[in-house]
């Protein structure tokens, strides 16, 4: 009987272990439910790089083509609740860009609902920079563009060229659904709709360990589906990837092929070449 109860004991405490081992591993939107972490106070540090490399060149004489690459430190800060639109309270993300002794300061204004997290405006130039010296000049959907981070800038908040810092808010309309609850994989939905200006879908890929310097984190990997040329195919051009999890935005990952790089002066064109724009969590202090 003393074995037979010893046996039941070893089952059930090999039941609870793996249960609770389980438990651990489930993703949050299905556990306990997800809203994005917008506490006042909740801080996230980057690191952030934007790469050119891989220069194919169409002419011998342009090998002097060399693989650059720059990289900036990125505090995004919670700092405040704001009313906007008369009844919308919204939570502001303060993100201060720093490269090259400069500082860069906007403000994104978002708000989680029962459906999802909503970025509904913002102020500053976003991931703009004023212009620099640039070696290079970056053919992408017919414009030029002087950094990596202008591009990303374009696609993500449709930021014009030429365009200057601002202490206007400039609404998103109708605002855009950056994460869609429940968060679960294989979800996908309408971030951006065709001719605002273009198409933009998220889809939500797996469900993954993430390595950064601020430590591990069981993320989701989500997908960016892009389609600037508005013709109903997802661009293979642009591989655009967050991991988010309970914690926020853990590591954004962006890759740009085959884009055509030109001389200074614009002239004519050296060749292809591909661009990253990655940024990585370096520390978190959440409330």
């Amino acid at each position: 009987m003393k074995a037979y109860m010893s046996l039941f004991l070893l089952v059930i405490l090999i039941i609870v272990i793996f249960s609770c081992d389980n438990d651990n591993m489930v993703d949050p939107g299905t556990k306990n439910g997800y809203f994005y972490p917008l506490d006042i106070g909740n801080q996230w540090k980057y690191s952030r790089t934007f790469s050119m490399f891989n220069f194919r060149s169409n002419n011998p004489e342009n090998d002097a083509f060399a693989d650059t690459t720059i990289t900036s430190s990125v505090i995004v800060e919670v700092v405040k609740q704001e009313i906007i639109q008369d009844s919308v309270n919204t939570y502001v993300l303060q993100e201060i860009l720093a490269e090259n002794n400069q500082t860069f300061i906007d403000e994104s204004y978002y708000a989680n609902s029962d459906s999802g997290l909503y970025f509904y405006a913002y102020r500053g130039a976003g991931y703009v920079l004023p212009k620099m010296s640039s070696k290079y000049k970056i053919l992408f959907r017919s414009k030029y563009f002087n950094t990596v981070q202008e591009i990303t800038s374009y696609i993500i908040k449709f930021v014009p060229q030429n365009y200057f810092l601002t202490d206007s808010l400039i609404y998103e309309n109708p605002p855009l659904q950056s994460l869609k609850y429940p968060i679960t994989v294989n979800s996908q939905w309408i971030y951006r709709f065709t001719g605002k200006p273009w198409q933009i879908d998220k889809k939500i890929l797996d469900y993954e360990l993430i390595d950064v310097p601020a430590g591990q984190f069981n993320c989701y990997k989500i997908q960016w589906l892009i389609d600037i040329n508005n013709d109903a195919v997802w661009d293979t051009d642009i591989e655009f990837f967050d991991y988010v999890c309970e914690k926020g935005l853990i590591k954004r990952s962006i890759l740009y092929t085959d884009q055509v790089v030109f001389g200074e002066d614009g002239s004519k064109p050296l060749g292809l070449v591909d661009c990253k724009d990655e940024s990585v969590l370096t520390e978190l202090s959440l409330k």
